[in-house]
């Protein structure tokens, strides 16, 4: 009797715990962006049953972000229960501190040495003389009796062998090739779960690129993923308008193609990859090696390079044919007619590299073409070239071929991490339609995929992100939002309902990840941040200036852009430095020009450190805009919100702001606005990443009771680690919820 007791105690203690007593099993569904006030709302109207049932049998609660509240700074203490200041993922942006250039804060782009580097002529070479030696000296030995004539003949061929070898390794095959780090410090929970023989399957998590060692499981890289240039995502625009411009100075760097004509036969370019492996890092070494002068090494290389005809970018020629109702296209092989409006299929590109390496891993990429329009001139757009899922030469999916495998089972999918375009619009390109349209069919395709993999009953863990919830919200909050200045009273009602319309399609998508997985399964619903609508934008770098704190040489006008950061590196190069006591940068950051840590430092560590940090954290809480509303609810000291970081990475001061504000565009570079204040000026109109956490949360549903009324992003990686009957780690900044 009493072991009866015991067991029936120790199997309440399991579920009050959260763990099912036999093979406990997780599935995490996320909606990066689904915001908090919106759920309710339309919970509390009924056009939520699914997450409204789930609520009722276990858990709704709104979840506070991390600070900042941005995507990849969010999942990454998700993942691993620990701040930003720990993970070292704490911006979309990172500075250097010795050139104060930004960069993208996710990864840390690099080059590795393919094989043997510079020595791979010789090994090659000796390889294939030394085999080609053995093989023939076989073949001879039996047909020749005479040792002249046996060491004489393979000696020819293996010689023959190694110099065609050496030669074939010198002329076609790289030195070095592009690689990337993930910069997440911290453990993720699924690779404590994989270490425990547990079997997991992570789909597009933000961060997660390079793809994981998840040991017999699975990973497909979310967020963080680049197209085929290298970049979170470049469209393209071919119009036959030589007045078309831009808008807002292209501060995303769409790639803008002016037609020739607009009728018959057009000849066009399709603008491919950088030729990194046989034109820069060739151009890089040829300086590297130079005791003179670098830059005489680097145009000598690059004369030679363009006589032999290695290309600096890799193009495709683009062949159109206009009539005054249709549009063909022929490229890479692949042709195509498409009618006003219509979308086309996937179109494969193949980037010609040279003989042996497209024959051995060819570079891939597809797209997908619209036609914008015929009258009065004609307008066709191409989505950011993805890499084909069969081609990775940085892996995005564990194993490497996993993404083959997805390939095979579900058909051409997006493989950049994002995935919906929402640079077009704020360009001045398409519309919001064109912006819809992308959106249902990559939604298409990411929920087929969920519902295929979350039917395999073999796994312990299943996590994947949706982040369309995010995008219509960047996209389009302006329609619920009167007093923003992109408001359209005609426009509102509809696109409130294509809102409505996004919110309802992750229930169903909730629901019918419910019906895939059994009851005993520990059931979670989450999102990283919420949302605000982008009214007004701030200009801190104009603020730091007006307070005496920033010092240029002269009058800078010219805007901080992507293609600028990504392409000619040459922002921030107006700042007087030595005059210059802090400078923003990234989406809420401002950093202290500290000297012995920044490469022009001012500021001298100790009491001038805390002053100016002081002035600036008193000088914005007291800032008020014209409209009598406070931008900034609270600036904090690193310290305030990190239990530990890095002091020469992470910004020493953390703005949030308030409900309607966000850090201009142009502060995010380094750059500078008109004023410290202005309107948003461009149709990206609701925001989150510079808030203040408190004012955007996120949701948090579960199948199960938890045991705070104020979960927090940190929490959820020690909850599913205890869900899974594993030892929480100790350190963590988060909590078990159960």
């Amino acid at each position: 009797m009493f072991r009866k007791v015991s067991v029936i105690f120790g199997l309440a203690a399991l579920w009050g715990a959260g763990i099912s007593a036999e093979s406990p099993k997780v599935v995490v569904i996320g909606f990066d962006g689904a915001d908090a006030r919106l759920v309710e709302k339309y919970m509390a109207a009924g056009e939520l049953p699914n997450l409204a049932k789930l609520r009722q049998e276990g858990t709704y609660r709104p979840l506070l972000p991390t600070n900042p509240p941005q995507t990849p700074v969010s999942w990454s203490s998700f993942a691993t229960g620990i701040d930003p200041g720990r993970t070292e993922i704490f911006d979309f942006l990172k500075r250097d501190p010795q050139t104060y250039l930004p960069s993208i804060g996710l990864i840390q782009e690099g080059r590795e040495t393919f094989l043997w580097g510079e020595r791979n002529r010789q090994v090659l070479g000796f390889a294939a003389g030394a085999s080609a030696f053995v093989l023939a000296f076989v073949v001879v030995f039996f047909v020749s009796k005479k040792w002249p004539l046996r060491l004489a003949v393979p000696l020819v061929i293996a010689i023959a062998a190694g110099w065609g070898a050496g030669h074939v390794a010198a002329a076609y095959l790289p030195v070095e090739v592009p690689s990337a780090t993930n910069n997440r410090q911290g453990t993720p929970f699924w690779e404590l779960a994989a270490r425990a023989g547990k079997k997991v399957r992570i789909i597009r998590v933000p961060a997660t690129f390079p793809a994981e060692n998840v040991g017999p499981g699975q990973m497909l890289s979310g967020l963080g993923v680049p197209d085929i240039r290298g970049r979170f995502g470049t469209p393209s625009f071919y119009t036959s308008n030589v007045n078309f411009t831009l808008e807002v100075g292209n501060d995303f760097s769409l790639e803008l193609v002016t037609l020739e004509a607009r009728r018959g036969r057009i000849e066009t370019t399709v603008f491919g990859p950088r030729n990194y492996p046989f034109y820069q890092y060739v151009v890089d070494r040829a300086a590297a090696a130079d005791g003179g002068s670098a830059s005489a090494a680097k145009e000598s290389k690059r004369i030679e390079l363009d006589a032999a005809g290695v290309a600096e970018q890799i193009n495709l020629p683009l062949t159109l044919e206009a009539t005054d109702t249709t549009l063909s296209y022929e490229i890479s092989g692949h042709t195509g007619t498409l009618a006003l409006g219509e979308w086309s299929d996937w179109v494969i590109l193949k980037f010609p590299i040279n003989a042996v390496v497209d024959a051995l891993q060819p570079l891939r990429g597809m797209v997908r073409f619209k036609l914008l329009q015929l009258e009065p001139e004609l307008d066709l757009y191409m989505s950011p070239i993805h890499f084909h899922p069969d081609c990775h030469p940085v892996a995005f999916s564990y194993p490497p071929d996993y993404s083959d495998e997805l390939l095979d089972r579900f058909g051409l999918f997006k493989t950049m991490g994002w995935a919906l375009d929402t640079w077009s619009l704020p360009s001045g390109v398409g519309d919001e339609e064109l912006f819809l349209e992308d959106m249902r069919f990559t939604v298409d395709q990411y929920e087929e995929m969920m519902a295929g993999l979350l039917a395999d009953d073999d796994l312990d863990l299943f996590v994947q992100i949706f982040y369309f919830t995010d995008r219509i919200g960047h996209m389009l909050w302006n329609y619920l939002d009167p007093t923003h200045p992109f408001y359209d009273a005609q426009k509102a009602a509809g696109y409130q309902e294509e809102m409505l319309q996004a919110y309802k399609r992750m229930d169903r998508i909730v629901g019918r990840a419910r019906e895939l997985v059994g009851p005993e399964t520990l059931f979670l619903v989450c999102s990283d941040h919420g949302f605000s609508s982008y009214r007004r934008g701030v200009n801190y770098n104009n603020w730091l200036q007006e307070q005496g704190l920033l010092t240029l040489k002269g009058q800078t006008t010219e805007r901080a852009t992507l293609e600028r950061l990504f392409e000619t590196r040459d922002l921030m190069s107006g700042y007087d430095w030595k005059k210059t006591k802090a400078y923003a940068m990234g989406l809420g950051g401002i950093y202290i020009n500290v000297v012995g840590r920044e490469g022009q430092g001012s500021v001298f560590p100790g009491p001038e450190y805390e002053a100016v940090r002081q002035q600036i954290i008193d000088g914005l809480e007291a800032l008020v805009d014209e409209n009598g509303e406070h931008p900034v609810t609270k600036v904090w000291k690193r310290e305030e919100i990190y239990s530990d970081y890095r002091a020469d990475l992470i910004p020493d001061l953390r703005v949030g702001n308030s409900l309607g504000y966000r850090v201009s565009w142009q502060t995010t570079l380094g750059g500078f606005g008109q004023s410290v204040i202005e309107d948003n000026d461009r149709a990206w109109t609701g925001d989150h990443c510079s808030n203040d956490p408190s004012v955007v949360p996120g949701i948090l549903f579960s199948n199960r009771p938890i045991r705070t009324d104020a979960p927090r992003m940190i929490d959820m990686m020690p909850t599913i680690v205890k869900a899974l009957g594993l030892e929480v780690p100790g350190g963590l900044d988060g909590e078990p919820l159960f």
